[in-house]
């Protein structure tokens, strides 16, 4: 069941994907680094930042456990615990949204004060943030019907979803062509909005097929809802470490050169993909089983559950990452170079996107572990950890990213105290300004997995080091001569295209037949899972 719905979940979302990077291009052709695209990037991640305190990051976390828990019972008590926690949520986030709204210049302001030294860029950030806010909401349900159906068994409906998000998106950037680029990046906000409108109504179809009801009740006093608060308190603290990594990089972006902000954006783009297609897919489809396991006191299937997932997202993000780093311009360059985005950008961008690969497979298999803590309802050990991961971000961005000279606003110059004591205390630095910002995510991932380990084998108990190593190891070896073939691929000098059409399927092709060599059981059980899945589809 973990591996079907995790397939069918990354077949879904490589669509949404693709449609996504089509998305990103005509943003690009758009904007490409300009004031425009900095403005409207920023504005577009701060609804997201604060969604991610009460939906994805806190309530789903907190949810997940308490519905699993209510759904072994009785389907009509978990039915209705739905419904009283989905007005819980909109009691929240809608007065969120319209607070954002009023307060947008503050907000604003605060997440970006480099931008406060340019009034064109502020004001239009400020209009764009305003526009964007009530998204909050919209995405918000989105998480928690995602939640509830894939506890049902019901797998897909969100990444549904985000393909019809992204559909918007691609008609809102289409229409935008004809216009200047102010006018056009009106146009990406609303389309936003309208997007989000569009994915709620596209859950309508499972939640009846699931005997969901969207009808929300208000009746939040029950036992069920005051669980998932008290659970949502420090996971709404540890999603808000999270976002403050977020804000802290994006706050560091904003005081580097003019389109550092975009340069990010897009190679974290590029870098979310394989953590979009595969690690988030399996960890929406891992937590409602780990919950399931751990509330029938399953310890045998918990182990089994994890183990499984460890040893797969060894298998599959090793060589997506390895893949990422080898082909990083020519990815960068067929993506995105073409109207207002330049060779300098590609560049720039493929740089970030080296530094960020680096640290892709510490980041999916931490999230993996943490999952093991919320599906027991401990949301307090990922906080920890999660304070930890904020403070060697913090330390690593300000050692890499070189000195900070326009420190105006409190924050900025808070931090450019804190980088002048680095620099005296550590003795050592460096000024290479985005790509310490996302070299600075790989280290933090790296730290986060650590502790994580060590927290597991504390709190939870023995970990499965051997499958999982061996998993690592194999993985790690056929990547190894995947870059070699890529290496000798690129030193042709071929183009871009060439080198990305030519070079995903050689490299694709060396890896699985080392992992034949080596006998990996996760390319046989994968076959077998696939095979499996096109023939029920032949058969319909």
């Amino acid at each position: 069941m973990l591996l079907r719905g995790t397939a069918i979940v990354s077949l879904l979302t490589l669509l949404s994907r693709f449609l996504g990077f089509l998305r990103d291009l005509l943003v690009a052709k758009l904007l490409g680094a300009s004031l425009f695209a900095d403005a409207f990037f920023v504005a577009f991640r701060i609804p997201n930042l604060l969604r991610s305190f009460v939906a994805e990051g806190a309530l789903t976390s907190a949810f997940v456990p308490v519905f699993s828990s209510t759904l072994a019972r009785s389907k009509e008590e978990a039915v209705g615990s739905f419904r009283r926690v989905l007005g819980f949520l909109l009691g929240l986030t809608i007065p969120l949204s319209v607070a954002g709204i009023w307060y947008a210049p503050e907000v604003v302001d605060f997440l970006a004060p480099g931008f406060s030294e340019q009034s064109e860029k502020f004001a239009l950030c400020i209009k764009l943030t305003q526009v964007m806010m009530p998204y909050i909401a919209c995405v918000s349900v989105i998480a928690m019907i995602n939640s509830a159906l894939n506890s049902l068994h019901i797998f897909g409906a969100s990444a549904w979803a985000q393909v019809i998000m992204n559909l918007v998106l691609i008609g809102g950037a289409t229409a935008a062509m004809l216009l200047d680029q102010e006018s056009a990046t009106y146009v990406l906000s609303y389309s936003v909005l309208i997007g989000g409108v569009a994915q709620v109504l596209a859950q309508v179809p499972a939640c009846m097929r699931a005997g969901l009801s969207l009808a929300p009740s208000f009746a939040v006093f029950g036992r069920d809802v005051f669980e998932v608060i008290r659970l949502m308190i420090p996971a709404a603290l540890g999603a808000s470490v999270y976002q403050i990594t977020i804000f802290i990089a994006t706050l560091l972006a904003s005081l580097l050169p003019e389109g550092s902000v975009s340069w990010l954006f897009y190679a974290d783009r590029v870098a979310q993909f394989p953590i979009g297609i595969f690690s988030v897919a399996l960890a929406s489809v891992l937590l409602p089983a780990l919950s399931t396991a751990n509330a029938k006191a399953d310890t045998g299937e918990f182990q089994r559950k994890l183990t499984d997932s460890l040893r797969y997202t060894s298998f599959v993000i090793i060589p997506m990452a390895a893949g990422i780093w080898s082909l990083a311009l020519p990815i960068t360059e067929l993506l995105f170079e073409r109207g207002a985005f330049s060779h300098e950008s590609s560049l720039m961008t493929s740089y970030a996107l080296q530094a960020l690969a680096l640290g892709l497979w510490a980041t999916s298999c931490h999230s993996m572990i943490v999952r093991a803590f919320i599906a027991r309802k401990d949301t307090i050990t990922p906080t920890c950890i999660g304070l930890c991961s904020l403070l060697v971000t913090v330390i690593v961005s300000l050692l890499l990213m070189g000195e900070i000279t326009n420190a105006s606003g409190p924050i900025p110059a808070w931090l450019a105290g804190v980088q002048a004591a680095l620099y005296e205390k550590v003795g050592w630095h460096a000024a290479i300004g985005h790509r310490g910002l996302a070299a600075a995510s790989s280290a933090a991932a790296f730290a986060s997995l650590g502790l994580v380990l060590c927290f597991f084998s504390w709190r939870i108990g023995s970990f499965p080091w051997r499958s999982f190593g061996l998993a690592t190891v194999r993985a790690s070896f056929a990547s190894l001569l995947m870059v070699l073939a890529l290496g000798q691929l690129t030193s042709f000098g071929v183009s871009a295209a060439t080198a990305v059409v030519i070079g995903v399927p050689v490299g694709a092709s060396v890896y699985a037949l080392a992992s034949l060599v080596l006998r990996s059981p996760e390319a046989r059980e994968s076959l077998v899972v696939l095979r499996r899945i096109a023939s029920r589809r032949a058969g319909r």
